[in-house]
């Protein structure tokens, strides 16, 4: 038995409880307004979170930077915790929050966003930049990236790390359609590609991570097929952003496409029948958005468990990132339905 498993498996456990109680989590769902979560979750580990916000932020944007600085601080125990042979892994997992800050802010410069809008809209920027676990970007990257003052600067900048690499084979067909999105879905398949290839069967059990990366490929895939189908555009509009690799072949996700109706693909889509309900309730309330936290909650369920069950191995260290991933979901989407007045049984029936 390899102790480097051993003594990694030791670190996370010790944060295992680090998590808000069944009884708190009840009594947050069942807060009938933002500020009524925000006092419950005082009470708790998250007062040193909103009490570094508090000052600079209020209401719903109190409470998001308090779960986005949360899950900075898990991230960094999961990195540093997780055993050395799958810390590549781990880093190329959660690079996808450095993805997603380049991805606002090269969207915020194209649609003209001052710097403080977009500054607002990086997860965590404030306190630590999650590119740092990804080894690659340090804080005052980001800061000279947001200094840019446009797209083609943004890359610019970019070019000293894969991330540019990736989009300057893309710039040339962005100067000439002007649509921003083949920027942002070249940056996606850049991600999946890496954090597939990341996988090493070093151990023998990271089948189920693996596994794991496909699903969360379908379910971008899905997204992006449910956006297109909403805006009625044709197949062909998008087809060049789906990322290959995932467990649903590229041509089913075409076939569910042909739906007439956004309802009717959901209802192709492959997922285990428990989610189903949920997934139909999501869709109904019309927001996208609560639909995407469905289907990665559904992901969640299924391999939290999973992923718990393998004590001496990588896995494991994912389970952690995962159970902080979706209490911060769950809380986000009791708070959504506070904000848009969701029926309370409708938004419970999302939680996971």
């Amino acid at each position: 038995m390899d102790p480097t498993y051993i003594g990694a498996y030791g670190k996370i456990k010790a944060h295992s409880t680090d998590f808000l109680t069944d009884d708190t989590l009840r009594r947050v769902y069942e807060a009938k307004s933002v500020e009524e979560m925000i006092s419950t979750l005082y009470s708790t580990f998250y007062r040193e979170d909103l009490d570094l916000f508090s000052t600079v932020s209020k209401d719903r944007d109190l409470l998001n930077n308090a779960l986005n600085h949360r899950l900075v601080l898990r991230n960094r125990i999961a990195l540093m915790g997780a055993p050395a042979p799958g810390r590549e892994v781990i880093r190329a997992y959660l690079s996808k929050w450095d993805i997603e800050n380049i991805k606002t802010i090269i969207s915020s410069k194209f649609m003209g966003y001052d710097l403080r809008e977009t500054e607002n809209y990086l997860l965590s920027f404030r306190d630590i930049p999650l590119g740092i676990f990804g080894g690659r970007m340090s804080q005052s990257d980001f800061r000279s990236i947001l200094s840019q003052n446009s797209v083609e600067s943004v890359v610019s900048y970019l070019s000293n790390y894969g991330y540019g690499q990736v989009l300057l084979q893309y710039m040339e067909r962005y100067r000439r359609v002007n649509d921003v999105s083949i920027l942002l879905s070249a940056l996606d398949s850049y991600y999946f590609s890496n954090l597939l290839s990341s996988v090493k069967f070093y151990n023998g059990d990271e089948g189920p991570v693996f596994k794991f990366f496909q699903e969360t490929i379908d379910v971008r895939n899905m997204m992006v097929a449910l956006k297109g189908k909403s805006m009625d555009l044709e197949y062909a509009r998008i087809s060049d952003s789906m990322i290959p690799g995932g467990a649903v072949p590229l041509s089913r996700i075409e076939e569910i496409y042909s739906s007439s109706t956004v309802q009717e693909a959901l209802q192709k889509f492959p997922m285990e029948e428990r989610a189903r309900e949920r997934l139909a309730a999501a869709g109904s309330s019309g927001r996208l958005q609560m639909v995407e936290s469905t289907l990665m909650g559904g992901l969640y369920s299924k391999y939290l468990e999973r992923f718990s069950a393998l004590a001496i191995s990588v896995a494991y260290t994912f389970s952690y990132i995962l159970k902080s991933e979706r209490e911060r979901e769950n809380l986000r989407s009791a708070a959504f339905g506070n904000i848009y007045n969701i029926p309370r049984e409708k938004i419970m029936s999302l939680i996971y």
